[in-house]
């Protein structure tokens, strides 16, 4: 289902808080040629680091399909993992990104 794992699509079926959020990159920018490339890069970054950071502090699953991202976690670790890749999509720099990442997930660990 959308590039998740078997174990992932399970849960969704036995879990009623989880969501899947679907949404393409040219939702949030009209980009084209190398400019896209260019967003799919800041998205998935050098081994995939900043994809990584962000499902590790938010604790989703993040598929990146070519134009298309795919969210699956809680109704607001999702809201804060799309801030932060539609962050990255508008060309903040990554650093920025990781920072706003710490300070919300602090807040977050705070709450629960």
């Amino acid at each position: 289902m959308l590039g998740f794992d078997v174990i992932d699509v399970v849960a969704i079926l036995l879990m009623d808080e989880l969501y899947v959020e679907s949404f393409e990159i040219k939702d949030v920018k009209t980009l084209r040629g190398e400019h896209l490339s260019r967003a799919i890069g800041r998205l998935s970054s050098k081994g995939g680091k900043t994809k990584f950071a962000i499902k590790n502090s938010t604790k989703t699953r993040i598929v990146i399909a070519d134009t298309k991202i795919h969210i699956l976690g809680s109704f607001a670790k999702v809201k804060i993992a799309r801030d932060s890749l539609c962050s990255l999509i508008m060309e903040s720099p990554a650093g920025k990104v990781y920072l706003k990442l710490r300070a919300v997930s602090v807040r977050l660990a705070e709450r629960f």
